[in-house]
């Protein structure tokens, strides 16, 4: 595909003085549509670079400490050559051309940002890489193989002169842009596959302070507001009186929200937050207000042994498998609501300027977020400015299709002459916010006298992730959530029968995915029953696992954990587990060593082993593994939400637990191995499996199988 010379004008215009490179790379699905764009072919990566030699690359996806940046700029900069060190990222505009491939959005989530962007990143650096040698031979009247290019600039072979690329930007204006350019073979990589830290300019933002998150936004005569919300999911403002809190310093105006949420606007942040402790409100919490947590339980635990529930695969003769099995296993699970607790709080800033208005937000779903702010506003998208800043955590709690705390913002900043940021307190976001919902799950599995597992029946109850959302069209489906497949139905075991169901409760509370998603329910799940089922059958773990299996990938890596740990001859005073599982297309496997001592637990080891197919950063894989383990530990030992008469019974990190450093694992050890299969992500896939392999190893310890959670001994 080609620009012609007034779109390549169009295009280099975008940045006065500079250069300004992009272009669009149709992919399956999509591209019709694209193609059906005659006047402008906008880009879909852009490449700035300017006269000083100034190199900006511009990200679609956001940053929230999984390393976006760091891998898709690697990609960039390893075909244009650019100089690593003094390459700048930006966020890139809310565009289509930016849209996550065969998708109609641009968001980051899913570990689909390296795995989704690398190959088109790659060609636009590759493409104009080619467009600088070709200027650069023009010049010195040379052939083109006669120049190569390193640290942003071309070189002559030859006499070794030097261009910049900045030099060249008035030579490739008018040049034809070149197709089917070859992008790098692996010999080549000067940074793919190379343990590559942080990128510089990042990490000295992030630790001089000067890093820009949601929560650091500050505009021109800006004022902020907080939230007063209910407390009972569902409740409604009967009346409130705010005749103390208008009257306090700083305070400009108090308004009702739509969405039965009262804010109050101030100069300052304290000042709005002392004011809304002060207006007294009188809350018609509705019927929810009857339930706790063990209603809840019930509610879940009822449907379980109904056989009318929705099926998810069904083959085979479980019946028959159970009458005539060797040895059957079975389970019952109980996972809590868990609350995201990213360490930045929500907020967003909005500006309504009449027919124009600019929001910032550190958010996971910039198409969305934009037209959720438009709608509202009554504008038309690209009547809304959107700057996406560094997201300060959010395992998922950015990524809400329903735009909760944007909603919010935009309310609160409606009309108003100034712009407002919006920050929820973190009591808000653990008492009414989005959460992994409550899952209930029984499991049954049966083996013969061969070891070979004959039948696995397993039912799952929980809320819908996607109902109601622009996601309920493909991902819910006869009554199921695909996200409620995930991990349960697509287990990686040969077993001939299955009987496996679901079904999705309709509930007030609030629900959203959570780092790894039904992998974190159902992971533990799977590798607990045959777990338990290799324990009946008299086999090894490990053994039973590859008995059971026949994809080279996962036996691969099951070997590599066994012969990290010293598995076969492993310390009899000590808890072992094993665990394996995939995720988002790439697969982990742990073993890990635990300690048990006075009624509590510590891992002492983890032992990994990753395939995500290649490696782009292999520290950066090594750094997501250990962090998937270090968040999975907070979940397993302490975290959860319950409820009392119809309220959150938590409120902030003293009594919503996550990780501490006490906790963290002596020793965590990650092997990578390039299968060089189909690429798949790397941010949530440590998660799943961890919370299975401290299941086995406390089986291991204690001879006693802990299957709810949060785990605790004693």
């Amino acid at each position: 595909m080609t620009l012609n010379r007034r779109e390549f004008i169009k295009n280099s215009a975008l940045v006065s003085a500079s250069f300004v490179i992009g272009f669009n790379l149709p992919t399956k699905g999509m591209a019709a549509k694209v193609e059906k764009k005659k006047e402008v072919i906008e880009p879909n990566a852009f490449i700035k670079i300017e006269p000083d030699n100034k190199i900006t690359f511009y990200l679609g996806q956001v940053e929230m400490g999984q390393g976006a940046y760091t891998g898709i700029a690697m990609c960039i900069a390893d075909e244009l050559d650019a100089k690593w060190e003094e390459i700048i990222f930006e966020p890139a505009p809310v565009k289509d051309v930016f849209n996550i491939p065969g998708m109609p959005m641009m968001l980051t989530g899913g570990s689909m940002s390296i795995k989704t962007q690398q190959a088109r990143v790659r060609t636009v650096g590759a493409t104009l890489r080619y467009m600088l040698k070709t200027a650069a031979a023009k010049k010195w009247q040379v052939r083109i193989y006669d120049v190569t290019t390193k640290d942003s600039f071309v070189i002559n072979k030859r006499t070794k002169e030097k261009l910049s690329y900045g030099s060249l930007i008035t030579d490739i204006q008018d040049m034809k842009i070149p197709q089917d350019v070859k992008i790098k073979t692996e010999k080549e990589y000067n940074l793919i596959g190379k343990r590559v830290k942080r990128h510089p300019i990042e990490v000295e933002e992030k630790i001089t302070g000067t890093a820009k998150f949601g929560i650091d936004v500050r505009l021109d005569n800006m004022k902020y507001a907080c939230l007063v919300q209910p407390r009972v999911f569902g409740a409604k403002i009967k009346s409130f009186d705010d005749s103390k809190a208008k009257n306090m310093p700083g305070v400009l105006k108090i308004k009702q929200l739509p969405n039965q949420k009262i804010a109050v606007i101030a100069d300052y942040w304290y000042q709005a937050k002392k004011a809304s402790e002060a207006i007294k409100v009188v809350w018609d919490n509705g019927e929810f207000e009857k339930i706790s947590n063990d209603d809840l339980i019930k509610i879940h635990e009822d449907y379980l042994n109904k056989e009318d529930l929705p099926v998810m695969k069904k083959d085979g003769d479980v019946s028959k498998a159970f009458d005539e099995a060797f040895k059957t296993v079975e389970a019952q699970y109980y996972f809590p609501y868990l609350a995201h607790a990213p360490m930045e709080p929500l907020n967003c800033t909005v500006h309504h300027k009449g027919n124009k208005a600019f929001m910032s937000v550190g958010g996971q779903f910039q198409t969305l977020y934009r037209a959720t702010c438009a709608k509202l506003l009554g504008l038309k998208p690209e009547d809304v400015e959107y700057y996406n800043n560094y997201l300060g955590s959010s395992f998922g709690r950015r990524a809400n299709p329903s735009a909760d705390f944007v909603i919010d913002a935009v309310y609160v900043a409606s009309n108003e002459s100034w712009p407002v940021q919006t920050l929820w307190t973190r009591e808000d976001d653990i008492k009414m916010g989005y959460f992994r919902p409550m899952t209930v799950d029984k499991a049954k599995m049966s083996v013969n006298k061969d070891g070979k597992i004959t039948a696995f029946k397993a039912t799952v109850v929980n809320q819908s992730l996607v109902k109601g959302t622009p996601f309920e069209g493909f991902m819910f489906k006869d009554g199921i959530d695909a996200t409620q497949r995930e991990g349960l139905e697509s287990h990686p075991y040969n077993i001939p029968s299955h009987d496996l169901k679901s079904f999705c409760p309709d509930l007030p509370i609030s629900t959203l995915w959570l780092r790894s998603v039904g992998h974190t329910t159902s992971a533990p799940v799977v590798e607990n029953i045959v777990d338990q089922a290799a324990i009946a059958s008299g086999i090894d773990p490990i053994d039973f696992r590859i008995k059971n299996m026949n994809n080279p990938r996962y036996i691969k890596l099951l070997e590599n954990v066994a012969k990290q740990s010293n598995w076969y001859n492993r310390e009899k005073n000590s808890g072992y587990g094993v665990a394996i599982a995939e995720s988002f297309g790439s697969i982990v496997a742990y073993v890990i060593k635990i300690k048990v001592e006075n009624n509590d637990y510590k891992v002492q080891n983890v032992w990994a082993a990753v395939d995500c197919g290649t490696a782009i950063n292999p520290l950066g894989i090594e750094n997501q593994i250990e962090g998937c383990v270090n968040f999975t530990m907070g979940y397993i030992k302490s975290a959860q939400i319950t409820f009392k008469n119809g309220a959150v019974q938590q409120n902030n990190f003293y009594d919503y637990e996550v990780n501490r450093i006490t906790d963290a694992p002596d020793n965590i050890k990650v092997e990578i191995i390039n299968s060089g299969e189909k690429m798949g992500g790397i941010g949530e896939v440590g998660v799943p499996p961890m919370f299975a392999a401290i299941i086995n190893a406390l089986y291991d310890a204690t001879g006693k199988r802990y299957t709810n959670f949060p785990i605790k001994l004693g």
